[in-house]
């Protein structure tokens, strides 16, 4: 941890700097509607003359055609050659950036072994543990993917949480280049085109928000960037966004829980919101988690609570002040994760429709035009459609009809001698 800031940062800083002005600058043509075509031999004397001017022109012309020099390639093959070299530096970063904060790899693979041996205690304590003799996967002789533990398994993956804790606080809080840069990136990410690299990016703003939001320097930066890059995703329904909704409305729940709701919830924006009683001194304020500072257990959250996600729900077309306050009451009220989930899906739902009626948009097949009724999970009416492949909670409706139809069945069946038969 130590050697973090002497060591890592002057690398890290500049590399979070470059790769948002490269991302950026990447992304800015597909953004506007615009076409990128790479460098050709025909371009190259107005090239060479933009880099002789050495302004911002060049490098933003540079990236938007992902460096590429094609020569005399054909127009197709080289617009799909830079999209291809887009995506790739974009899929790599957010790669990267899970790795370090151990959200896939080696490091993922400690946090999956300390979960699961929490859920073996738990279930060892309830009675409901497994049964039967002792084996290597009942003693916890092998690692959550199968591959069996090492001898100093143990010592090792303590070493592990320690360095995956140091590398959180190192990344969002204690370098302010490298933090400041990275969660801009992280923001900007949500909204590229790209559901690989938008679905990796939420579970790295779940780790964002565990790990820094309860920090008021942030409160601007979540509560209105984030969130309403978030809730624009889900409010436009791009095509590109389709089979990622649920991804989306859990950043903004996660979001809103912590900075308005004073509630925290599991590592990944799973599980309950665990709802923080109200300060002593202020009524209008929380108590501070127990686990502001261990964003692995869940973090914290905003103790005053801000009124930026509220302002950002109440400029959406259609929405009042008291349906604001009746989104509040709802998530207090319930604090499971699929009903808060259902709760903010029917909310921005109405933005939605209010928002294709105010600015009508013609469903198309590219990336970025508005996804069809029937692709739209917003608008989606049959049981299976409307639920959250996240949670495994069985929709309420499905149960209903099974039972329905299940007392109909014995209701029409003979009871007593009558239901006996020889033959």
């Amino acid at each position: 941890k130590t050697l973090y800031m002497t060591h890592l940062a002057p690398i890290i800083g500049p590399v979070c700097e470059h790769m948002k002005i490269r991302l950026e600058k990447s992304w800015e043509p597909i953004l506007k509607g615009a076409r990128s075509r790479p460098l050709s031999t025909g371009d190259c004397d107005a090239a060479a003359a933009v880099a002789q001017r050495r302004g911002d022109e060049w490098w933003a012309e540079y990236y938007a055609r992902s460096g590429l020099f094609v020569g005399d390639l054909d127009a197709e093959t080289s617009e799909a050659a830079v999209e291809k070299a887009r995506i790739e530096v974009t899929r790599t970063f957010s790669d990267v950036i899970q790795t370090a904060l151990a959200l896939k790899g080696d490091w993922a693979l400690t946090l999956a072994n300390l979960a699961r041996e929490e859920q073996a205690q738990k279930q060892k304590h309830t009675g409901k543990g497994a049964k039967g003799p002792p084996n290597r996967f009942t003693e916890g002789l092998i690692n959550a993917d199968g591959t069996p533990k090492s001898k100093n398994q143990a010592a090792i993956d303590a070493r592990k949480l320690a360095r995956i804790s140091a590398m959180c606080n190192f990344l969002f809080l204690e370098h302010e280049q490298t933090a400041g840069f990275l969660t801009l990136t992280l923001i900007q990410c949500l909204e590229y085109p790209d559901a690989y690299t938008c679905r990796r990016v939420t579970k790295i703003c779940h780790r964002c928000l565990e790990t820094v939001a309860w920090h008021p320097r942030y409160t601007e930066l979540l509560g209105s960037q984030m969130f309403s890059v978030a809730v624009k995703n889900v409010v436009v329904e791009p095509k590109w966004m389709v089979g990622i909704e649920w991804d989306m409305i859990n950043v903004v729940r996660d979001i809103y829980c912590r900075l308005v709701c004073g509630q925290i919830v599991q590592p990944g924006g799973q599980g309950a919101g665990l709802q923080q009683p109200t300060a002593s001194s202020n009524p209008l304020t929380y108590e501070q988690a127990k686990t502001a500072d261990r964003p692995l257990q869940g973090g914290g959250i905003l103790t005053t609570p801000s009124p930026l996600p509220q302002n950002v729900l109440l400029s959406l077309p259609g929405i009042s002040p008291q349906m604001i306050e009746q989104l509040n009451r709802n998530l207090k009220r319930k604090r499971a994760s699929k009903d808060q989930k259902d709760f903010i899906k029917d909310f921005l739902r109405i933005a939605a429709d209010n928002y294709s009626i105010a600015q009508p948009e013609p469903v198309g097949i590219d990336s970025m035009d508005r996804a069809t009724k029937k692709e739209s999970l917003l608008h989606s009416t049959e049981v299976n459609e409307i639920t959250d492949p996240i949670t495994p909670n069985r929709s309420r409706h499905k149960k209903s009809s099974r039972k329905s139809k299940n007392k109909n069945k014995v209701a029409n069946q003979p009871t007593g001698l009558t239901a006996f038969h020889l033959s």
